[in-house]
């Protein structure tokens, strides 16, 4: 057992010398690695990734070098992810990667990435424990969920509601979700009348008999739905079929226009937490919003900016160290101040995290998300 672990201890180490070693010293393409489950839900991100890495590419990209993007489909599950990162960890031409949506899935993964020296930045994955296990390669562009759970509760309060109900998937982001905003509940004097878990593979129709219940049973103000597509988009009517018709609340996951297109007019009054206003004032977001129109014929959501600028960060960083050795890029990250993307400034702190990223909150209105805090 010593020696197997004396001869692992010599791989990772031999692995993370020879990538920083040869980072150093390339000089042909930089490579970088996209995981994600690139299914309707989170095709805005690739897309928001492909359109920076065209634009970086057409200016000269970073160092004078291309970028050079290496795209795998996790499928949202922990076992395809690792298989992915340790294929991306055996790439030693490889020396960063943009992912994984999942934050089930980035928990899990994180481990390789650190241990083989690859820097990973996560656009999506929100749950605060990926920041929180000491790594120095692990970053992501994306508040936590605390961010989320806070604002939506304050929100909550602010609108009057005194008695909310949870309804949260079981998976790592929604918990985390669900809690804090239960947590901040409590602490602005709301009250929490029920709370119940669902299971993603779940048949739509076993949902039905828990709103039934919540309609006989309960009193309430509002609904915290923590949730992800596409099942949060087939929730939702049966929310409504079941006569509920109290406002429903949820994270950034639902800011999208699949989860509108899924729900229909269901999705009516549905209020989301965003680190994305299209409708801000500057030339940056303004450009992004018309080169992803004219590129992919519809207007960008959340994840679509949110990889525009997970890549884009990465050629600042970059261009900004000097150097693609994924502990110089780490490095810069954690002195990353303002930083100005098209979902707003860009702080990180030592843990990885990004700090006092603007957030907005927006309302489905007449089949689209407005802005209205």
């Amino acid at each position: 057992m010593v020696l197997n672990a004396a001869k692992s201890e010599s791989i990772r180490w031999g692995a993370k010398k020879i990538r920083a070693e040869q980072a150093e010293l390339a000089k042909g393409p930089i490579v970088i690695g996209v995981a994600g489950g690139w299914s309707s839900s989170y095709l805005s991100l690739l897309n928001g990734i492909n359109l920076a890495l065209e634009e970086i590419n057409s200016k000269g990209g970073a160092l004078g070098r291309p970028l050079e993007i290496v795209l795998r489909d996790d499928e949202m599950t922990v076992a395809t992810g690792m298989q992915i990162a340790q294929e991306f960890a055996d790439n030693l031409d490889m020396v960063a990667v943009i992912g994984h949506p999942n934050s089930k899935v980035s928990l899990s993964t994180a481990v390789i990435y650190e241990y083989y020296g690859l820097l990973m930045l996560s656009p999506l994955a929100s749950s605060p424990a990926l920041t929180r296990q000491g790594r120095r390669l692990v970053f992501r562009n994306i508040p936590t969920d605390e961010a989320d759970g806070v604002i939506l509760a304050e929100y909550a309060a602010k609108q009057g509601y005194k008695r909310v109900a949870i309804y949260y998937q079981q998976d790592s982001y929604s918990r985390g979700l669900a809690n804090i905003f239960e947590r901040r509940c409590y602490e602005l004097g709301l009250s929490i009348v029920d709370r119940l878990p669902y299971e993603f593979t779940y048949k739509t129709s076993d949902f039905s008999t828990d709103f039934e219940l919540w309609k006989r049973q309960f009193d309430f103000d509002a609904i915290l739905l923590a949730g992800l597509l596409p099942q949060a988009g087939e929730i939702i009517p049966l929310i409504r079929r079941s006569g509920i018709t109290a406002p429903i609340l949820s994270g950034g996951s639902l800011d999208n226009e699949r989860l509108i297109q899924q729900a229909g007019d269901a999705a009516e009054g549905l209020v989301v937490v965003s680190t994305f206003d299209p409708t801000a004032q500057g030339e940056k977001v303004a450009a992004f919003v018309k080169a992803y129109e004219k590129r992919f014929g519809s207007l960008p959501n959340r994840n679509a900016a949110q990889g525009y600028d997970a890549l884009n960060l990465l050629a600042h960083v970059i261009k900004e160290g000097g150097s693609t050795a994924p502990e110089k890029m780490a490095a810069i990250l954690r002195k990353t101040r303002d930083w100005q993307g098209v979902t707003g400034a860009h702080t990180f702190d030592d843990n990885g995290d990004v700090q006092g990223k603007p957030m907005v909150v927006k309302i489905v209105r007449g089949g689209v998300f407005q802005v209205i805090q």
